[in-house]
């Protein structure tokens, strides 16, 4: 059964943060913990290039947070919290922290 890739949550509070900030990157990722995202569209929405995804990495290594990178039918995904990767995620995903 396919993984269910879902749409990266945002709001207006985020989108008037400075794209790129610490503050925005942050808040994009507690706006979507516990969720499969698209990594492309994820930095685009924290104001980051994809050339700049060091940038989103190296802010999130000094949280307590799990973060876990894979590749699904060509997409880079995702999936970001505070536990362990759910089973019914059945990815190969990659623990980067």
């Amino acid at each position: 059964m396919p993984v269910r890739i879902k749409a990266v949550l945002r709001d207006q509070a985020i989108l008037q943060m400075q794209p790129g900030s610490q503050d925005r990157i942050i808040s994009v990722f507690e706006k979507n913990r516990d969720r499969l995202v698209n990594l492309s569209s994820l930095l685009k929405v924290m104001g980051l290039p994809f050339e700049d995804r060091l940038k989103m990495l190296q802010t999130m290594s000094e949280r307590n947070e799990h973060i876990w990178l894979g590749n699904e039918s060509g997409q880079h995904v995702v999936y970001i919290s505070n536990a362990e990767l759910p089973p019914e995620i059945e990815l190969p995903m990659y623990k980067w922290q």
